[in-house]
């Protein structure tokens, strides 16, 4: 499926600085009624910023910056960005006290870079910002099915202060997406092999980690279930719309069955600048449950599963769409 990307990094920055901007025009008060200083304008915790995988399998992370104010910024200002451990512990113990098991980790030092040593908010403009490229071909060399953080924070300001912490440092959880990437609904259908139990599990997560990429947890396991990087399968999609199933641990004795895709686009009668795009997986395997040791616990799995998300007709210009009768 070809798809025409636009830069989302230029289209943010322009909006915020068309927003921004038109507030330190013409209603500039003559006397400043706050403290001026620079801050992150996405500060605190950030899980909802999806990051799209490019085809060399990086993404950018878009960082913007500002200088706060009611006299707009009569000065050139010169900031430094960051990384702040101290914030993802402190996030860390916060959260999930002991139980270290669930905390995020720190994303490493070599898969991560800055395009610029410091920036610039020129005198006249209100923000900024620059792009952290995050390399997940390095990423694989650590472990790149743990849930990872950068935190990051303004080291310095030269021309206004630093701001308060609370505005100047964030936390970007990596949350990384490509075309099959996404919350599906649907139910699975799991049989433990060899008796007549049946149970359900209902709907699955998919987790990017490349362009063509995800991985899963296999049966009714989770990320809130205890253990489940015993569980993690790798789902490689194929252009012939075929998907390669294969698990991280042998011990699981997994049996791929069958797997595919489809991608289908309906009219969006609610926005005539957008489409609705339908993914549907269809899932058959069978695995091991290491969880029972004292015997052998096998279940099949079997599940259609489906996605639907509002799309730009600009990014797919060779859509079929679909006729509902």
């Amino acid at each position: 499926m070809k798809r025409t990307y636009i830069n989302k990094f230029t289209k943010g920055l322009t909006a915020v600085a068309l927003v921004l901007g038109m507030a330190s025009c013409s209603d500039d008060l003559d006397y400043e009624l706050f403290t001026k200083y620079t801050y992150l304008m996405n500060n605190g915790w950030q899980e909802n910023i999806e990051m799209e995988i490019n085809d060399d399998n990086t993404v950018d992370l878009p960082v913007y910056f500002g200088v706060n104010g009611t006299t707009g910024n009569d000065k050139d200002i010169t900031i430094t960005l960051a990384v702040d451990e101290d914030t993802l512990a402190d996030y860390n113990f916060d959260k999930n006290k002991y139980d270290e098991e669930s905390y995020y980790l720190l994303l490493p030092e070599d898969c991560y870079s800055f395009d610029k040593a410091s920036y610039s908010i020129p005198a006249g403009q209100l923000n900024a910002g620059g792009v952290c490229k995050i390399d997940l071909n390095k990423l694989r060399e650590h472990n790149i099915y743990a849930e990872y953080v950068l935190p990051i924070k303004i080291a310095s300001s030269e021309g206004e202060p630093v701001g308060p912490s609370k505005y100047t440092k964030a936390l970007y959880f990596l949350n990384l997406k490509n075309e099959y990437s996404g919350v599906y609904s649907g139910t699975g259908n799991m049989q433990q092999i060899g008796t007549s139990y049946t149970t359900q599990a209902t709907g699955k997560q998919l987790y990017a980690i490349s362009k063509d990429e995800c991985y899963l947890y296999a049966g009714n396991v989770d990320r809130t279930t205890t253990g489940r990087s015993n569980f993690i399968l790798n789902l490689h999609f194929n252009e012939d719309g075929t998907i390669n199933i294969s698990a991280l641990n042998d011990a699981i004795e997994l049996n791929e069955i069958a797997g595919t895709y489809s991608f289908k686009f309906y009219e969006n009668t609610s926005d005539s600048r957008k489409l609705i795009l339908m993914t549907t997986l269809y899932l058959k395997y069978e695995y091991k449950d290491i969880t029972i040791t004292d015997r052998d616990v096998r279940y099949s799995y079997e599940a259609t599963l489906t996605k639907s998300e509002d799309v730009f007709k600009s990014d797919y210009p060779d859509a079929s769409i679909e006729v509902e009768e």
